[in-house]
């Protein structure tokens, strides 16, 4: 898509589309402001003297309704004019009036007491019908304001019609009713000038439609939504120009109100058919503006190419500075700008011609430059790579060495540590040197005394020495002399308090070592140091961590002894008191009796804490062997409620156990799961001092799920965890007080870990706690879940 794009209209354009899409796009923009002006008032213009001819032609045809209006009730008028008048005499004015008014279907004579006394149409007069007319509203308003109308209504869907009710002169005289026929209304509408396409109708008050001059259009329907008519019922809404017909499209609207009737008159055409002149205005307009493009064009074409022929001389000019061509200059003669710029581009070149040969030699020689630094960063960050990969300390200083000399370009080396005993210098590992000087070296004390690795240690900086046999008191001058080593450079392998030993690099020829690698060897001492730290740290580490495995096998093993040691004459202890205390050796008295229970009670108290220490003993000595067969979960809480329920009852809580039914048979260690629960169940009632402690136990997924939830001071979230570590309580003056070696979870996680499962604490200061353990149904065996 980007490619088609591109292709299209590519993002560089050349000069001359600029030129003459400038021009072109002036030209246009231009004649095409001035269209849409010309468009833009000519359309308000069009707009106005349509809306002002259709308002006048609705005015007319109101105007010629409110006169028809004013006739009649100037003619009914005259009926009225006598109040003593028979009912004869007014047959009489009846009949006249509804040959002089076509309009008039028939005349009722009400007297002044509501009744219809007389009924005259062109066919028949009817005299007395008696028909009861005071209550209609038409005959109270018509006696109290002499003169009321009436609504339209449909005689037979299709005609309107409204009647006139007109009160006689004198005191209760009497009202005459006239029923008036509104086709009249269709003629006046019909009689409008209408435009192309044009409708006018006539709108009642309320909102329907009472004349049309279109046939077709069914009368009484409601137009009320439309906007014009809405905004025509409204005396305080500006009047609409615009508007929409019955089917929804766009008209343009002219309206005139009929206020004695509360009507409207509107008068309408199609925008389409309205606005005609202007579409064939703009087609004109389009004309003018293509005519205009073709002129611009060409205009634009012959002055673009006028103006790029000097701008293409400079571009290719330039184009043969890029190619490296400073032989060449650009010819222009136009006397202006662009010629001043070509002699520019001509001065450039000669500036460019003259430096690009220095140019060249200097970026030779930096490139070489750049080229050797590479290769040394890189060797270096290889060789640091290298050295800290590895932790075993000969192969560390292996690598050191022999790092060296490949970074140096040495021809041998040779790596000595320094004995802090002997505070002297040892040979440790060498690389590129001669047997017979190998064997020199090794097994020599190289003291500080004079020497230049103490010198280098001490100053913390490489000592070069560029000819080895000026150098008189170089240790082992000769023998390096003889195996064709002329010059050396020695680096120290200082630590921050402490000489590490020093790196020797040799060559067979004489003369100084270059300064960048002086420094590059001071680097990589540096990194070696760092290195030989690591690996002698590795060193002890590893000897501490062999030394603190033995300590604490030794520790287990010391907890198992004395632990069982310790059971022995206690169980006897517990044995003998309770023998005492049944009196087996005599009565004694009650004091002697509460002395043995309370020996009795701590007793059993200290077998409980040296049972946990012998138990943790065995699990972190991992002698502690699951017996591993079938049993029932809910016998197992069963067992656990019975053991603890006597100890919950004495502190007032409520124990509760909710086992669900039809839990499978489990297989652990029936022993060490009622242990780890009774652990629980205890610390519940221990911790609690009111409320309730709730076991639930049910399965799901092959896994029994329990849950163990008291309502004790609950636990801190940064204790939640500490807790199932060894020899920890939760640290406050309550918890301490119950006293415990804190050994107690720290074995029920274990056990519960060797069965497979977990356990984990929810819990919040001061709303309780609820200890959850998730075990294997079938420990020990594999499962398969689908």
């Amino acid at each position: 898509m980007k490619a088609a794009i591109d292709r299209l209209w590519p993002r560089r354009r050349g000069l001359f589309a600029k030129y003459a899409a400038s021009f072109v796009g002036l030209v246009v923009f231009v004649l095409a402001i001035n269209a849409a002006g010309e468009m833009w008032y000519s359309y308000q213009a069009t707009k106005s003297a349509l809306a002002r001819a259709q308002s006048d032609r609705a005015e007319t045809a109101a105007l010629r309704i409110e006169q028809f209006f004013a006739e009649l009730e100037k003619q009914v008028n005259w009926a009225t004019r006598a109040s003593a008048a028979t009912l004869d005499q007014h047959r009489n004015d009846y009949a006249s009036l509804l040959q002089q008014l076509p309009a008039v279907d028939q005349l009722l004579y009400i007297d002044g007491d509501g009744r219809e006394q007389l009924k005259v149409s062109r066919q028949t007069t009817v005299y007395g019908g008696n028909a009861d007319h005071g209550r209609d509203l038409m005959f109270r308003d018509a006696a109290l304001e002499r003169i009321s109308l009436g609504a339209v209504e449909l005689r037979g869907n299709s005609e309107p019609f409204m009647k006139i009710a007109m009160a006689h002169s004198g005191r209760n005289a009497g009202v005459t009713v006239a029923e008036i026929n509104l086709r009249f209304l269709a003629d006046i509408v019909r009689a409008i000038p209408l435009n192309r396409g044009g409708r006018a109708y006539v709108v009642g008050a309320a909102g329907r439609l009472l004349a049309h001059s279109d046939m077709s259009i069914a009368l009484s329907a409601d137009v009320s939504s439309l906007p014009q008519v809405a905004a025509a019922r409204d005396p305080d809404a500006a009047p609409v120009v615009i508007g929409r017909d019955l089917g929804g499209g766009s008209v343009l609207v002219g309206s005139a109100a009929i206020p004695k009737m509360s009507w409207s008159i509107l008068v309408e055409q199609p925008l389409s058919e309205a606005l005609r002149p202007l579409y064939d205005l703009a087609e004109r307009i389009l004309w003018l503006l293509a005519l205009g493009l073709i002129v611009a064009i060409l205009a634009g074409t012959v002055q673009a190419r006028r103006m790029l022929g000097p701008i293409r001389a400079l571009q290719a000019g330039a184009a043969r500075l890029g190619a490296g061509d400073f032989s060449q200059r650009i010819e222009v003669r136009t006397g202006d700008e662009i010629e001043e710029l070509a002699d520019k581009f001509n001065l450039m070149a000669g500036q460019l011609r003259e430096s690009y040969s220095r140019l060249e030699q200097k970026v030779e020689e930096r490139t070489r430059d750049l080229a050797q630094s590479v290769r040394e960063l890189k060797a270096l960050e290889e060789i640091g790579r290298a050295v800290t990969s590895s932790l075993d300390l000969r192969a560390v200083l292996a690598t050191i060495v022999t790092r060296a000399v490949d970074l140096a370009q040495a021809d041998g080396g040779a790596i000595f540590s320094y004995a802090e005993s002997e505070r002297a210098f040892v040979l440790a590992e060498a690389c590129g040197l001669d047997p017979h000087l190998v064997d020199a070296l090794n097994g020599a004390r190289i003291g500080e005394g004079g020497s230049v690795m103490a010198m280098a240690a001490a100053a913390r900086e490489p000592i070069p020495i560029p000819d080895l046999s000026a150098m008189r008191d170089y240790p082992y001058r000769d023998a390096t002399l003889a195996a064709g080593f002329n010059s050396v450079l020695v680096v120290p392998l200082v630590g921050p308090e402490e000489i590490l030993g020093a790196l020797v690099v040799l060559r067979r020829s004489t003369g100084e070592f270059p300064p960048n690698t002086a420094g590059l060897m001071q680097t990589f001492a540096h990194q070696s140091v760092l290195a030989m730290h690591n690996a002698q740290l590795f060193h002890e580490i590893d000897e501490k961590g062999t030394q603190l495995a033995i300590a604490n096998a030794h520790k287990s093993q010391f907890f198992a002894n004395m632990s069982h040691e310790l059971r022995t004459p206690l169980n006897a202890v517990l044995g003998y008191s309770e023998l005492l205390v049944d009196g087996l050796y005599g009565q004694l008295p009650d004091r002697a009796k509460e002395v043995l229970e309370r020996i009795q009670i701590n007793g059993k108290h200290l077998l409980g804490l040296i049972n946990d220490v012998l138990d943790f003993s065995k699990i972190e000595a991992g002698q502690l062997a699951l017996g591993l067969e079938e049993y029932s979960m809910r016998s197992l809480v069963e067992s656990v409620v019975a053991s603890t329920e006597s100890l919950a009852q004495a502190k007032g809580l409520a124990l509760k156990a909710v086992v669900a039914d039809g839990l499978p048979t489990g297989r652990g260690d029936d022993r060490r799961l009622r242990q780890v629960l009774l652990n629980i169940v205890g610390n519940a009632i221990k911790f609690s001092e009111a409320g309730v402690v709730e076991i639930r136990a049910c399965a799901v997924n092959g896994h029994f799920e329990l849950a163990v939830h008291d309502s004790g001071p609950g636990i801190a979230p940064e204790d939640q965890t500490r807790i199932f570590e060894e020899f920890q309580q939760v640290d406050s003056s309550s918890t301490r007080q119950k006293g415990g070696t804190g050994l107690g979870l720290a074995i029920s996680k274990r056990l519960i870990a060797l069965h497979g499962g977990t356990i984990s604490v929810e819990s919040a200061i001061g709303a309780g706690s609820t200890f959850h353990i998730v075990l294997p149904v079938r420990s020990g065996e594999l499962e398969v879940h689908a």
